[in-house]
Parts: structure tokens; sequence; C-alpha cells
């Protein structure tokens, strides 16, 4: 089996606060999860210095980009038997809503108004560097990296 195809023998399931469950089937997913510049994630608030002021605002990017899969992840069901749907670009999406906001530095936006940086371009530059993300994109096509890189970048061929 391709590594693009491959499936947990297990579903890994994470309780979150916000949509109850998130469900991971995909190797390649699980292995996102893992890598170093993922789990960063966890020490970057996402809602910046609010959480100075909101006691609830103390969840993380990690929380969040787990977040937005899970709801790419749950649309794309409705997607399975459409015939316009390409079914090739189901973990293109999957992983291009985990990792879109990889990029992200601490104390979030206010840090990139601060000092005029995007994060959207770091995201795209740990995607297509050499860093574990890098590695897990590759193992499913020599090409994948870019793929996921613009759909982020919303410069991907296909809008849908």
């Amino acid at each position: 089996m391709a590594y693009k195809d491959e499936q947990l023998h297990e579903e890994k399931v994470f309780k979150d606060p916000v949509h109850r469950y998130v469900h991971v089937r995909d190797r390649v997913i699980w292995d996102l999860v893992g890598t170093k510049e993922f789990q960063r994630l966890r020490r970057i608030k996402q809602l910046g210095t609010s959480f100075l002021t909101f006691h609830g605002a103390e969840h993380s990017r990690l929380n969040h980009s787990l977040g937005v899969y899970e709801i790419v992840r749950r649309i794309l069901i409705n997607f399975e038997d459409r015939p316009k749907w390409n079914q090739e670009e189901r973990l293109l999406c999957l992983c291009a809503a985990l990792l879109h906001d990889l990029g992200h530095g601490p104390f979030s936006h206010s840090f990139e108004k601060v000092f005029k940086l995007d994060h959207e371009e770091f995201t795209r530059q740990i995607i297509l560097g050499d860093t574990e993300v890098h590695q897990v994109l590759s193992k499913v096509s020599e090409g994948f990296p870019q793929k996921v890189a613009d759909v982020i970048n919303k410069t991907y061929h296909d809008n849908w």
C-alpha cells in the first residue's frame, strides 16, 4: 500500500473542548502531528496576548490547527460520493488544513504587525525547507509539499 493511502491500525482520537473529538486515521496526518515543527505550536497562543485579559483564551495554535483539520475532515466526508470531487485531493486538503498556521510565532498576529512579518510565508518555508514536515510530505510524492504550500498560499490550480 502506498504511504499516501496508509491508514493507522487504530484510530487516534483527541478530546477537544470545541470540536468534542478530533479523529485521525491517515498515517500521513498522524506523522505530521508528531513532527517537531507541529509540536512547537503547543507553545504558541492562538489569541496572542488576549489570554492576559480573558482567562478562557488559553488555547494554542496546536489546538486550533487540529480543530481546522477536524472541520475539513468532516466536510470532506460529504464529498466522497460527488462525481466532480477529485478523491486524490482529499489528503492534500487535510494536510493544508492541519499545517495552515505552522509558521506562527510568539504572540501570533500581534508579533507580525510589530515586526512586519507574514506567518504564511514562514509556513511555506517550513513546508518546503529541510524540516520533518517536508520529509513526511515528500513521502506522499515528490511534488506534494509544493502542492500543500500552494493551497495555503491560495495559488493551487484548483480553487475548490
